[in-house]
């Protein structure tokens, strides 16, 4: 099958021949349909994730279980599944618990596993959902990454309908869904963004703040009452300024790797909390694709050729696309 393998972090993975996975026991074989390209795959490119080289990368992923291992129930050949971006071990206190993300044997397609950036790929079956009626591969591939992420952001926010969310990167793959998740639970939303993507990004949102000093403008509304940070650290003081007392960050994104430095003493007095989100769930997997079926969120992405990867991983810091890139075999 093909498949890129990246050799040497800054290089460009090239498009290679290499050997197709077999069903094993306890494992399933998923034809990959579509395959997201996410900032996360530009950081691992870059060497910021722990990935053992040569490696196949890639983490978001959807498709058609081709073939599937002993010992393997619920899922059959043919079955349309999105997947995780990563496997569990499904006995540990987190996974007994519904944090299967804290997984302390949690394993990252793309970094720890070959990774969705191939024709095809090996998968545990607990990290496979179901794709319902009406879902199409690309809005799917992107699905766990993206939306499940969001989804968990914004319960841990406490939303509710009428809260005032603020989302930052509002024109980026995260961020456009974040808007659309956040008004799916009945919030006003202010998005803040870059000019060029603005109209874009305003027929999705209520307002529309393009000024990197948002938190005036913020106010002038009277102040968030949590916000989706899906930028981090170039953004992140002015969203806490932003925020009306006691409210909280779903912290999602990180653009930039580099520490970061918190006003301490403006989250003490406003006593804002930041909450961190590694990622969603099976369960936040399984309600947004429930979000995407029922056309409560409208997903927002481009269809590039495969041959592109190389192209689009190099561009990702550039920002200049909208909502998120999905890679296909054949288009």
């Amino acid at each position: 099958m093909k498949a890129y393998v990246l050799h040497k972090f800054r290089e460009p993975p090239v498009l290679s021949e290499v050997e197709r996975p077999r069903p094993a026991p306890g494992r399933v074989v998923v034809r990959v349909a579509a395959a997201g390209v996410c900032y996360r795959d530009y950081l691992a490119w870059q060497g910021f994730q722990r990935v053992k080289l040569p490696a196949t990368p890639g983490h978001e992923f959807a498709g058609v279980v081709e073939e599937v291992g002993e010992g393997v129930s619920g899922l059959r050949p043919g079955d349309a599944v999105a997947g995780m971006m990563y496997e569990y071990c499904g006995e540990c206190e987190y996974c007994r618990s519904g944090r299967e993300y804290l997984c302390r044997s949690r394993k990252i397609y793309g970094e720890d596993l070959p990774g969705a950036f191939a024709e095809y790929i090996s998968a545990d079956p607990k990290s496979l959902v179901k794709i319902p009626p009406g879902v199409s591969f690309e809005a799917a591939s992107f699905a766990a990454c993206v939306l499940s992420t969001v989804v968990r952001g914004v319960r841990k926010i406490g939303i509710k309908p009428g809260m005032r969310v603020l989302v930052t990167g509002a024109g980026g793959g995260v961020g456009m869904h974040a808007v659309q998740i956040a008004k799916a639970y009945g919030a006003e939303v202010i998005a803040v963004t870059s000019p060029a993507k603005a109209e874009a990004v305003s027929k999705y949102a209520d307002h529309v703040m393009t000024s990197k000093v948002f938190s005036e403008e913020v106010k002038r509304l009277g102040g968030a009452d949590g916000a989706v940070e899906a930028v981090g650290g170039p953004t992140l003081e002015q969203t806490i300024r932003s925020l009306n007392w006691g409210s909280r960050i779903a912290l999602v994104g990180n653009v930039d790797p580099q520490p970061t430095p918190v006003a301490l003493g403006l989250l003490i007095l406003k006593e804002v909390e930041i909450l961190p989100v590694i990622q969603g769930g099976r369960r936040d997997l399984e309600e947004a694709l429930q979000l995407l079926a029922k056309g409560a969120v409208k997903p927002i992405y481009t269809v590039h050729s495969f041959s592109e990867l190389p192209r689009l991983l190099e561009e990702t810091p550039k920002a200049s696309h909208l909502g998120r890139r999905v890679i296909k075999f054949g288009s």
